[in-house]
């Protein structure tokens, strides 16, 4: 069995102090690796890794995650630098495919689509994951930054070109899950026999409800997924959570002294 460690849209920042939509992102992630029971296999960052494309900020990603395993993973999301992240974390390449076990591989894809917030996989990309699911013979699991099947209906939710992305990972039995971020908002559905799972993001939840409702912000606490990649092709998804609620949207709407409440 291998244990994978899937962390999301950290959006750290050169300043090892600054803020993030009054979150400190750094302070956040790191709570988040203290929150893991035990050390897991290896580790994958589903995107935005980065919130202003700084070198520094991939430098702090390093040496957080690094407390967390030996092997991480990253692939780029619409807040990435590509250029500053493969400097640091090298991980330039828009497709490649990394062996977990003798039963698992992970493919990386980039879903990044330069000046979009929404996500695209380019024809060469699908066209190279497309021959490795082809030639696979252990069980897949691929990530990318935009969920090819989006929990959000907003089209920055998601990606351009997703019926497309669909028919590769749907036409090739191997793929078992398909791992996103970008949501800022866990969930777990099936869709023709595979798993895809959002992660939460490690420093805030997001709450969809319709086109601009993916900006509201709700008090759900920093967190990640550990998902369990079992040798006969099962999949256990566990949810990993610092318990500690943040200010948001809803937060403040909830404690706000109504206008009526007579003062003391």
């Amino acid at each position: 069995m291998i244990r994978l460690a899937h962390l999301s849209d950290t959006h750290l920042v050169a300043d090892p102090g600054g803020l993030v939509s009054g979150h400190d992102s750094a302070a956040n992630l790191v709570s988040v690796v203290d929150a893991f029971p035990s050390r897991p296999d290896v580790v994958v960052v589903t995107g935005d890794v980065s919130e202003d494309g700084a070198p520094d900020a991939y430098r702090a990603a390093r040496t957080i995650t690094a407390q967390l395993a030996r092997e991480v993973h990253y692939v780029a999301g619409n807040h990435d630098d590509r250029a500053n992240m493969s400097a640091v974390l090298d991980s330039a390449t828009a497709f490649r495919m990394v062996d977990l076990s003798r039963n698992w591989t992970m493919a990386l894809v980039s879903s990044q689509w330069e000046g979009n917030g929404a996500g695209r996989v380019e024809a060469a990309t699908l066209a190279r994951l497309d021959d490795a699911l082809a030639a696979a013979t252990t069980n897949v699991v691929v990530c990318l930054h935009h969920p090819p099947r989006s929990t959000c209906s907003y089209p920055y939710c998601g990606i351009d070109n997703g019926p497309e992305v669909l028919g590769v990972l749907t036409a090739r039995p191997r793929v078992r899950a398909v791992l996103s971020g970008h949501l800022h908002r866990r969930f777990d559905t099936t869709y023709d026999g595979i798993r895809f799972i959002g992660a939460p993001s490690t420093l805030r939840q997001l709450k969809h409800a319709g086109s601009q409702a993916h900006f509201i912000a709700t008090p759900g606490p920093p967190a990640a997924g550990l998902i369990e990649l079992h040798d006969d092709g099962a999949i256990v998804n566990h949810h990993v959570s610092t318990g500690r609620r943040q200010p948001g949207a809803y937060w403040r709407r909830i404690w706000q002294r109504p206008s009526w409440l007579p003062t003391r």
